[in-house]
């Protein structure tokens, strides 16, 4: 019988104190992530399977309250969400734009075999093929090629927003 085991897979953090993870240009009231901070993580757990569970270990120098945590995993996590949603939202644009490539392709290549049974000149009708198959390719680019970027960057950020995060204390090395 097979066993069914999850690997545990951790990434880290080092902060000083815990508002050093927050952008310089935070306020008390409205806390961003750093931005490289958020780009350490990311990048953290680009190496990480999918189907582990993960952690994020955040080290820090000194002592903090549980509500400082708290608004820190909330941080983090907020970071990531938007992230996550504009390229959700980015995909959708590339799904339209890509569709609507692929409905002008079509059209001139109706065109294309309307102007060939027309009999029209040769030239014309080489043109309207190489701009048929242009549109065509670029369908294929934005519908494939880009989506499936942003599909992998949106994994990667999932594996993130999924992850368990745990503050290690008096860490100092």
């Amino acid at each position: 019988m097979k066993e069914n085991t999850q690997l545990n897979e951790t990434a880290s953090i080092k902060f000083g104190k815990i508002d050093d993870a927050y952008s310089k240009f935070s306020t008390s009231t409205n806390k961003v992530l750093d931005e490289s901070a958020g780009e350490y993580i990311y990048e953290s757990f680009k190496d990480l399977q999918n189907k582990s569970n993960k952690t994020l270990e955040i080290y820090l120098d000194e002592s903090c309250s549980e509500e400082e945590k708290e608004e820190c995993k909330n941080v983090i996590k907020r970071y990531f969400s938007n992230d996550y949603n504009d390229y959700k939202e980015e995909n959708l644009k590339l799904t339209i734009v890509s569709l609507t490539l692929l409905i002008i392709g079509i059209v001139f290549v109706g065109l294309l075999v309307l102007l060939e049974s027309l009999n029209v000149p040769y030239a014309i009708t080489i043109i309207m093929e190489i701009i048929a198959w242009v549109f065509v390719w670029e369908f294929v680019d934005v519908f494939v090629f880009l989506r499936f970027t942003n599909r992998i960057k949106m994994r990667r950020i999932k594996k993130v927003l999924d992850a368990e995060i745990i503050f290690k204390e008096n860490f100092i090395k």
